[in-house]
């Protein structure tokens, strides 16, 4: 555990050092501000609400922003030191590979986390300021966000999975991402399938807000998720165990 912890701790000072993804929090910052200046331009057209801007704010983080950031991450974290070979001086370490693994997508998480809550707080502070939210919306708020990590989770490991099969980091966002898109596209081709891809779920938290919430869907959806995170990290971490480096 010990290891981890450290291995989490390097593996986010690694990446929170990397300019690329300094400038990224800050673009995320923008564009939360813009998707709010935008829907008090169109007064709340194109679903752009002018009264609930951190949730539309979100619904574009978890359906685009989030999926390409992982993607980046993930292919810096892996298959760019493989590249450039700093990956073998962490294998030289009396450490173990599930070790490495689990700290690396771990990092992926709080960064993941990170750009969450940079949404979050820009999007709240304009809301209050210029769309006069109710506590009510801010309960919301900050309730959606918050489960808004789960289905990021199995994202997260398909990008990892994908991660070991590619040779360089540009291979890894290109396949990551067309793999999203793919899974997605099948959920809207075929509808009857959709619930069980967990692309499908990117806007789970819907189901956190309202009159009430439907306990029995949550679980549901949330055993689903659950389960592909651990095939996933079963898949991700043989992959991983097997890779000569």
């Amino acid at each position: 555990m010990n290891a981890i912890k450290a291995g989490v701790r390097n593996e986010s000072v690694k990446l929170l050092n990397r300019k690329k993804y300094q400038v990224l929090l800050f673009l995320t910052c923008l564009l939360s501000i813009a998707i709010g200046s935008l829907g008090g331009f169109t007064k709340g057209l194109s679903g752009l609400s002018l009264t609930n801007t951190p949730l539309t704010v979100l619904s574009l983080a978890t359906g685009v922003i989030l999926p390409l950031t992982i993607a980046m991450v993930s292919a810096d974290l892996f298959t760019a030191e493989q590249e450039n070979g700093s990956i073998k001086a962490i294998m030289t370490r009396p450490v173990s590979r599930i070790s490495i693994l689990s700290s690396k997508v771990l990092a992926i998480v709080l960064y993941t986390l990170l750009v969450l809550l940079v949404c979050l707080v820009t999007s709240l502070f304009y809301g209050l300021v210029f769309n006069g939210l109710g506590i009510s919306n801010i309960t919301e708020a900050l309730l959606a966000y918050a489960v808004s990590i789960v289905p990021m989770l199995p994202i997260t490991l398909f990008s990892v999975a994908v991660s070991q099969l590619c040779k360089n980091s540009s291979s890894t966002v290109m396949l990551s991402v067309f793999g999203y898109i793919v899974i997605f596209a099948a959920s809207v081709v075929f509808p009857h399938v959709s619930p069980m891809l967990f692309t499908s779920y990117t806007g789970w938290y819907k189901l956190f807000i309202g009159a009430g919430m439907p306990i029995a869907n949550i679980l549901n959806v949330l055993a689903l998720l659950v389960a592909y995170t651990l095939i996933l990290f079963a898949v991700s971490s043989w992959a991983f165990e097997k890779k000569e480096y």
